[in-house]
């Protein structure tokens, strides 16, 4: 975990030196004209570091319903289908995919793959009527969260690994939309870099983001 603070300082130490973006009387800090800038700039990179790897997950209980077989996992569930008492609290819209679903003993079944859970889009569940009888009454939802925006006092939640990761991200826009072709090639560089960062990360597993471990309160209490 990293302040927005020093992460930008960081920037301003590295990748945006020399440009508009840092205050020339103090080369370690983001000048206020582009200071909100930036700040947006990594919110969007947080949003799409944390949609292509599962840095943040959340869980939810999903109670099966008579002749229902698809279920929207979005704030119209919640109340209703959807119950958060035993779990963190549902966050529907910072929701990006399903990773698991588990049963009451804490067995996964897998989904997409026989046909029996399916996903017709990124945030519903369709489950067979066979499936929905072998489950019993509900099932536990493991989904991938996205980052939250970050103010200029939070903290990022990310892997060490990552921030550099950011970093590239946000000065490859920041750079490009300075506009002319210099600034538009070394933006197109640095995005690049963080491309092969991202892919190298994932490759070797390096902010260990590839194995999701199992949660064993299955097992311990199942659902109460």
């Amino acid at each position: 975990m990293i302040s927005f603070s020093d992460f930008s300082e960081r920037l301003a130490r590295g990748q945006l030196k020399n440009t508009s973006a840092v205050d020339d009387s103090n080369k370690g800090e983001i000048c206020s004209d582009s200071i909100d800038t930036v700040l947006s700039l990594t919110n969007q990179g947080l949003i799409d570091i944390s949609t292509r790897m599962p840095l943040l997950t959340r869980q939810i209980d999903l109670s099966f319903q008579a002749d229902k077989y698809m279920y929207a996992l979005d704030e119209s569930g919640s109340g209703d289908y959807l119950d958060d008492s035993m779990t963190e609290e549902f966050l529907g819209e910072d929701f990006i995919r399903v990773l698991d679903v588990f049963d009451q003993y804490g067995d996964r079944h897998p989904h997409d793959t026989k046909g029996h859970i399916m996903t017709p889009s990124y945030n519903v569940l369709r489950f067979t009527k066979a499936k929905m009888k072998e489950l019993g009454d509900k099932v536990r939802i493991r989904y991938q969260v996205k980052h939250p925006g970050v103010d200029l006092n939070a903290d990022i939640d990310i892997p060490p690994n990552l921030e550099t990761a950011l970093q590239l991200f946000v000065a490859s826009l920041f750079i490009s939309h300075m506009g002319g072709e210099v600034h538009s090639a070394k933006g197109d560089a640095y995005f690049g870099a963080y491309l092969r960062h991202m892919g190298e990360d994932e490759t070797r597993n390096l902010s260990s983001t590839s194995e999701i471990d199992e949660d064993t309160r299955f097992m311990d209490r199942g659902f109460v």
